[in-house]
C-alpha cells in the first residue's frame, strides 16, 4: 500500500511538473511584427499604445537612452508630468532642459513597460506628426529585428536567442558603449581612414564629422555636396550639413560603395569623441539591411532580407 501510495505521489508530481511547464510555455510571450512606416519627413515610426490608447507614431529609435514624447503629445493626451524632475536632454545638436511625463504603460508589440520618467520634446520644425520616440530603455526588454527592406520590425520579448534570429551569412558585431549613455558603437572606415560610429535608427540621413571627412579625403565645399535641410535637435540649435558622396564605408565586414552622406559638426560627436574621426549611421545605410538588435548584449547582426530580391 505504502508502494501504491508512493508511485500515485510520484505520478502527481510528474503531472503537476508537466501541467506547470505547458503554462509557462502557453504564458511565453511570443514574437509581434509590426509595420514600419514612412513619414512624409524621412522618418520611420512604429504603431505604439500609450496607456492602452492609439496606436500613435513613434521613432523606434536605437540612437536615444530613453523614450521620449513630444510636447504636443503629451498635452493632447494630458500626461502627467513629474514636477520638479526636470532633467538636461542631449541630442545631436546640443542639450536643452526639458520637462518629464510619465507613462502608465507603453505598448510595443508583445512588451509592455511602465514608464516613470519620459523626456518632453519641442516641437518639431518640420512636418512630422510623430508622437513621441522609443529609446533602448523599452528595446532592453526585447530582441528587435528592424527588417527594413519588408517594411516591417518585430518584437522578441526575452528570454530569447538572438543569434538564432539571423541568417547564417549575417555579420555580426559586438559593440561598444558612447561615453555617457547606452548609445551602441562600432569601428568603421572611410575610404581607409578608421573612426567610430553610433549606431542610430532615429537619424535619417548618415552624418561625418569635418575632421573625419578631412582625413578621409572628402571636400564638402566642393561642387558634388550641397546644402540640406536645417537639422534642429531637441535643443532648437540650427545646423546646416553639406550633403554629397563620401566614398567607401566599411564595417562588420562589409563594404559599401557609393556612400552619400551629411558632413556636419554635430556636438553630440565632437563632445563625445573628443575629436577624433566619427560619424552617426543614419537610417539611410540601415535600410539596407535586416537588423537584428540587442541593445543589452550589445549586439548587432547585419542580416540580408527576404524582400531585397523582391
Amino acid at each position: 500500500m505504502r508502494r501504491a501510495l508512493k508511485i500515485v505521489a510520484a505520478l502527481s508530481m510528474a503531472m503537476a511538473s508537466s501541467s506547470a511547464s505547458v503554462a509557462l510555455a502557453a504564458e511565453a510571450p511570443k514574437p509581434v511584427s509590426v509595420p514600419l512606416m514612412a513619414w512624409s519627413n524621412g522618418h520611420d515610426t512604429v504603431p505604439v499604445f500609450i496607456n492602452g490608447v492609439g496606436p500613435y507614431p513613434f521613432i523606434l529609435d536605437t540612437g536615444a537612452d530613453g523614450t521620449a514624447v513630444y510636447q504636443w503629445f503629451a498635452d493632447q493626451i494630458k500626461l502627467p508630468k513629474v514636477e520638479g524632475a526636470d532633467q538636461d536632454l542631449s541630442g545631436q545638436t546640443g542639450s536643452s532642459r526639458v520637462s518629464m511625463y510619465r507613462l502608465d504603460t507603453l505598448a510595443l508589440g508583445g512588451v509592455q513597460k511602465r514608464i516613470d520618467q519620459a523626456y518632453a520634446l519641442p516641437a518639431r520644425k518640420d512636418s512630422g506628426g510623430q508622437a513621441g520616440v522609443v529609446g533602448n530603455d523599452v528595446m532592453d526588454d526585447a530582441v528587435v529585428v528592424f527588417d527594413f527592406p519588408c517594411r516591417k520590425v518585430t518584437i522578441y520579448p526575452k528570454p530569447v536567442d538572438a543569434r538564432s534570429l539571423a541568417g547564417p551569412n549575417a555579420h555580426a558585431l559586438h559593440t561598444g558603449v558612447d561615453e555617457g549613455s547606452t548609445l551602441l558603437t562600432f569601428p568603421v572606415s572611410l575610404n581607409g581612414v578608421t573612426g567610430t560610429a553610433i549606431l542610430d535608427s532615429g537619424s535619417r540621413q548618415t552624418r561625418i564629422t569635418q575632421g573625419f571627412a578631412r582625413k578621409a579625403g572628402i571636400d564638402p565645399a566642393s561642387a558634388s555636396f550641397h546644402d540640406d535641410a536645417a537639422i534642429f535637435g531637441t535643443s532648437m540649435n540650427e545646423l546646416v550639413p553639406r550633403t554629397g558622396p563620401v566614398g567607401e564605408l566599411q564595417f562588420a565586414g562589409m563594404t559599401l560603395k557609393n556612400v552619400t552622406a551629411q558632413v556636419i559638426d554635430l556636438p553630440v560627436l565632437l563632445q563625445d569623441f573628443h575629436g577624433e574621426p566619427a560619424m552617426l549611421v543614419g537610417a539611410d545605410v540601415l535600410g539596407r539591411y535586416r537588423l537584428v538588435y540587442d541593445h543589452a548584449a550589445r549586439n548587432i547582426w547585419f542580416d540580408t532580407s527576404s524582400c531585397q530580391s523582391q
